[in-house]
């Protein structure tokens, strides 16, 4: 077994003893799939006699494996997982099958062979890839965003642009100005698909767009101009207890204070973020 899987097992040491010598298990290394698309686990075994059962363990990251199901012959239901263990007609080969696969039954998963769980041969494993079921036909959104309030003097403000919901990982954002405030390194992937975003330092008489580079493809758009809060206007917004409606200054204030608000979250934790709202907190 692999010195880094090997030491994944370490919590079955107490139960299970690994005989070597008297049987060849045998897995993909590597296997992958989409959401709601079902995958065969497939695992190879000629050398099983009669009384092996096969078991199916399964290790998700950062915990310690779990078992899953085991038998001898035919098939057997894992409802779990919404799988199934099938073992063919001779008992050579198996497969554990999984019907609609989750990303969270993205995994490590062991094939085990033995006539009781103290005497098991493991396979080295097989990592299970699942891809969020995305359109291929998809193409990103970009929203593109400069501050309205610049100063004539030159000094510079802030561009953003936002390219969202697209399916591959693999996107360049290109703008008129190279002074960079803001870029991430890898888009972050959410249910919806990929997310990317680049903020840049603009003057007045920059004339901003933005051009999403993906798959031999480009996308250009020209960014909308936004308000910048007026110095006390957030306060003088919150701390109003007449029911009349705010007015519209007022109303951008409380939408570009909850940008704040939800880019904290993503960069926190690294989850999607609201695309409007957060494009407009880097034009502050």
């Amino acid at each position: 077994m692999r010195r880094g899987r090997g030491a994944g097992l370490a919590a079955l040491a107490a139960v299970l003893l690994v005989a070597s010598g008297r049987a060849q298990v045998q897995q993909d290394p590597f296997l992958e799939t989409t959401e709601g698309i079902s995958i065969n686990i497939s695992c190879s075994h000629p050398s099983k006699v009669s009384g092996d059962y096969i078991h199916f363990y399964r290790q998700l990251p950062g915990q310690s494996p779990e078992f899953l199901v085991f038998t001898a012959r035919g098939s057997k239901d894992v409802p779990g997982i919404g799988g199934k263990l099938l073992v063919s007609e001779d008992g050579r080969s198996s497969a554990l099958w999984l019907g609609r696969p989750r990303r969270g039954d993205a995994a490590v998963y062991y094939c085990a062979l033995g006539p009781r769980a103290e005497e098991l041969v493991f396979g080295n494993g097989t990592q299970l890839t699942v891809e969020p079921n995305i359109p291929k036909s998809s193409i990103p959104q970009v929203i593109v965003m400069k501050s309205k309030n610049l100063q004539e003097d030159a000094s510079p403000g802030k561009a953003a642009c936002l390219a969202r919901n697209f399916v591959t990982n693999s996107i360049s954002l290109e703008m008129p100005s190279k002074e960079v405030v803001y870029e991430q390194s890898t888009p972050i992937l959410t249910s919806e698909g990929y997310n990317a975003i680049k903020v840049v330092k603009v003057t007045r008489d920059t004339v901003v767009n933005c051009t999403a580079k993906f798959d031999n493809s480009a996308i250009t758009k020209p960014a909308e101009e936004v308000e910048e809060p007026v110095a006390g206007a957030s306060k003088r917004v919150c701390n109003s207890t007449e029911p009349s409606a705010p007015d519209a200054e007022g109303q951008r204030v409380n939408m570009l204070s909850m940008a704040v608000l939800g880019l904290r979250v993503l960069l926190a934790k690294s989850i999607a973020f609201n695309t409007l709202l957060s494009i407009k907190l880097f034009l502050l």
